[in-house]
């Protein structure tokens, strides 16, 4: 694995006239990205202050670079996300109030009691998956008929977890490479990350009036079953975690794909993502 992370400002224009289900005939995928929309801002928050209390116990130089080139990745994708948030309010949608929840109910209360081993091992974990659902959407090109604006944004945020898939599973080696420490925080950021994603997704939908459509349940069943395969890859991926010798790099294909995305989103007129100066 070649490693490269590069920090990279999300500029294209996020206009009022993006439809409530951008992508096409799936309300079910349009409302489990608005809402992982919505968590992105507290959950990246979370993993910038942990990785700040990390750093300054770093002996290894070389992770504490890619630490910060990682917290500057990621303070660029809460910043991007909630200028999104503006197209949802226009949308009507209510969610605010839950986002603030989740924010000071969760993630400032684990700021407070948790002990620093395990919030890395939480942030280890969630990146794996922000960098396994990155690759499979990617990969199979599920956002391919999505609204041009919305899929730009999240496939940049996709290919820059791919980037630095590898760094909080690497800092936590560092700071607790215990495989017991690993398994308790796969565990809990598991539960915590599809509940809070099902449950909010759900929300939306319930909005919309469309939770109970059948409609939406058999869009439901093609993401989870034989059209994206989703339910058996993340049983797959989260078996890979567990694996007492498994590490990040090992995702074939994965910077391939990163790069493309990157380099066709770079070279765009305008350009939809810019390189932050050093």
């Amino acid at each position: 694995m070649e490693e490269s992370i590069t920090a990279r400002r999300f500029t294209a224009t996020l206009s009022r006239d993006i439809p409530r289900h951008w992508l096409p005939g799936n309300e079910v995928v349009s409302s489990l990205l608005n809402a992982y929309t919505i968590l992105v801002p507290a959950n990246e928050a979370f993993y910038i202050r942990t990785l700040n209390a990390c750093t300054p116990r770093l002996q290894d130089d070389g992770l504490r670079q890619r630490c910060q080139a990682f917290i500057r990745q990621e303070a660029q994708h809460g910043v991007a996300h909630k200028r999104y948030w503006d197209n949802l309010d226009a949308q009507g949608y209510a969610y605010r109030g839950i986002e603030r929840v989740v924010d000071r109910g969760i993630f400032r209360v684990m700021d407070r009691v948790a002990p620093l081993w395990l919030r890395v091992s939480l942030v280890s974990c969630v990146e794996h998956i922000n960098a396994f659902l990155g690759y499979k959407f990617l990969s199979q090109a599920i956002l391919a008929n999505a609204d041009p604006r919305v899929r730009d944004l999240m496939e940049w945020h996709f290919a820059e977890e791919i980037e630095h898939r590898a760094v909080a599973f690497d800092l936590l080696q560092a700071v607790s490479p215990r495989y017991p420490v690993r398994v308790i925080g796969a565990v809990m950021t598991t539960t915590l990350f599809y509940l809070l994603l099902a449950s909010l997704a759900a929300l939306l939908l319930a909005q919309d009036r469309r939770l109970w459509r059948m409609a939406t349940w058999r869009q439901l069943m093609h993401h989870l079953g034989a059209g994206h395969g989703m339910a058996r890859r993340t049983v797959g991926h989260l078996r890979d975690y567990l694996r007492p010798r498994f590490h990040p790099s090992r995702l074939a294909d994965a910077d391939a794909l990163a790069t493309t995305v990157l380099a066709r989103q770079a070279a765009a007129e305008p350009p939809s993502i810019v390189p932050m100066p050093p």
